[in-house]
């Protein structure tokens, strides 16, 4: 055998690993690709049992692929943290994921050292996200207007559901907007049958026990309990004994209790997770009190939150009657809407809350577009807090030719890595003019020409005939942080697949 050929094998040996978790990764990049950009495709995913949902959102897709692959798994893995912090960019988060293990691979197999390229592509990322950093234009009462094309277009041009957005955003004002603990996505409730609507307060989807008409309620006064009003079952269970009997009767006399306690503060609307036994039932309605049980949680929380009550265990009826006074929420209306069953719970003296009501005519329309809703409202808040930058793939071409010019600077064998990140970052705007049904490369040399004829940073094109435009003079911006965040999380993910030099299979465990 030849000594080039030994040397060969040893290469393929050593890459192997790196190609099967490439191979598995490409094939998550493959579901998603044909999604990107304003003229995406959809994509449909049936079930075992034949049930197909349709859609071109990426997490919607990768939530519902199966794959038990451990590479697989770590991408999906980090596409969901990306959907849970930011609510946006997972499918180029994906696709820049797998360009760069592509050009990664190509480098190992030219004998670039796996550590040289995982600097480079360190290097490169950093480098990446000080450029957004630095590029980034904070929205300010000069340019808010810009606030309603962001919400346009991170809504996919459904102008329905962007105004929707918008206007609650509006309603919910940049302070709270600003704040840690408020995300403007939950205020999205997504309801079969009723209409599109944005208004202050929050919905319960529910239908009160003891009313049976259209009702509204002036300074209504809220009380919030995270459980049942009724005896736990444990102590139903031991009815056919005596003891058990007698246990079962006396707590049925605490529960009476708690329910004249209610009345006796005077409480307008009592909000249950759980069921409500039937005598105390009884003297909450005639005591006046509108009672709603088995609400959603996360529909309990945010009335909660909207009437500044807190949220009890039926424990906490204990109490004394100053303690859950302090526990008692106020909003100055309360709605109910026989026709539809629904509650609205308005101008709460809690945190501002505006409700975004999305609905279609049928279940899987409805939650495709909230979806939308949802992506497009945290896209706006993001690009609230933390600034804009150009879209439509233009932010990413700019950020490559840059890197182009800093790695004359680079010594050594890194710069073949950071050569994988100017690589990747072109590759989510190739594929939108490719699902645009577009010659790629040819635009991408056209843009490139064009950027130094011209002079100018943030070109891309008209996806529907390919023309040349300005993304700042188009006013077409995405949310920075989604473009930082992604950024990051694709480098990182990029780095653990290249370090990982070996698939061994673990013990069996042995199952009793």
């Amino acid at each position: 055998m030849r000594k080039g050929d030994n040397e060969f094998e040893k290469t393929e040996l050593k890459l192997s690993a790196l190609r099967n978790n490439i191979n598995a990764i490409n094939s998550i990049v493959s579901a998603v690709k044909g999604t990107l950009g304003p003229r995406g495709f959809d994509c449909m995913i049936v079930d075992d049992y034949g049930n197909s949902t349709i859609t071109n959102d990426g997490v919607t897709i990768l939530n519902k692929i199966s794959t038990s692959h451990p590479a697989a798994v770590l991408l999906i893995d980090a596409v969901m943290t990306q959907e849970k912090e930011v609510g946006d960019g997972t499918t180029t988060l994906t696709i820049l994921t797998g360009a760069l293990l592509e050009s990664a691979l190509k480098m190992a197999e030219m004998g670039v050292p796996i550590h040289k390229i995982i600097q480079g592509i360190k290097k490169g990322i950093e480098m990446s996200i000080s450029i957004v950093e630095n590029e980034k234009v904070m929205i300010s009462k000069e340019n808010s207007y810009i606030m309603e094309k962001v919400a346009f277009i991170s809504a996919r041009g459904d102008k329905e559901i962007s105004d929707l957005i918008y206007n609650a955003a509006k309603f919910v004002g940049n302070e709270v907007l600003n704040s840690s603990g408020f995300k403007l996505s939950d205020c999205v409730e997504a309801i079969e049958g009723t209409k599109h609507k944005v208004f202050s307060g929050v919905i319960v989807d529910k239908r009160p026990l003891n009313v049976f008409e259209n009702m509204r309620l002036n300074n209504v006064k809220i009380m919030v309990i995270d459980d049942s009003l009724d005896v736990d079952d444990n102590i139903k269970e031991l009815l056919s004994t005596e003891a058990g009997l007698n246990n079962y009767l006396e707590n049925i006399d605490i529960i009476k209790s708690w329910a004249k306690k209610i009345v006796d503060m005077n409480v307008n609307l009592l909000l249950c997770d759980r069921g409500i036994n039937s005598m105390a039932m009884q003297i909450l309605s005639d005591g006046n009190v509108v009672v709603v049980d088995r609400v959603l949680n996360s529909q309990l929380e945010k009335a909660a939150r909207h009437s500044g009550a807190k949220m009890l265990k039926k424990s906490a009826l204990n109490k004394s009657t100053e303690y859950l006074n302090n526990c008692i929420g106020i909003a100055d209306k309360i709605i109910y809407d026989a026709e539809i069953e629904q509650i609205l719970v308005g101008e709460g003296h809690g945190k501002p809350y505006s409700t975004i009501l999305i609905s279609a005519a049928t279940g899987e329309i409805t939650r495709e577009k909230e979806r939308i809703a949802k992506d497009a409202a945290a896209s706006l808040q993001y690009a609230i807090k933390n600034g804009i930058v150009s879209g439509g793939g233009a932010l990413e071409i700019y950020t490559s030719s840059l890197l182009e010019k800093y790695r004359k600077e680079i010594v050594g064998m890194e710069k073949y890595g950071f050569d994988c990140v100017i690589d990747a970052l072109k590759k989510p705007f190739l594929q939108m003019v490719e699902n645009s049904g577009f010659n790629s490369l040819e635009i991408l040399e056209k843009i490139n020409s064009a950027a130094k004829e011209e002079g100018k940073k943030f070109l891309s094109i008209d996806f529907e005939n390919a023309t040349i435009k300005n993304m700042e003079a188009e006013e077409i911006f995405d949310p920075a942080y989604v473009k930082i965040s992604g950024f990051k999380k694709a480098g990182e993910i990029a780095q653990a697949i290249l370090r990982i030099n070996l698939i061994l299979r673990g013990k069996k465990v042995n199952t009793i």
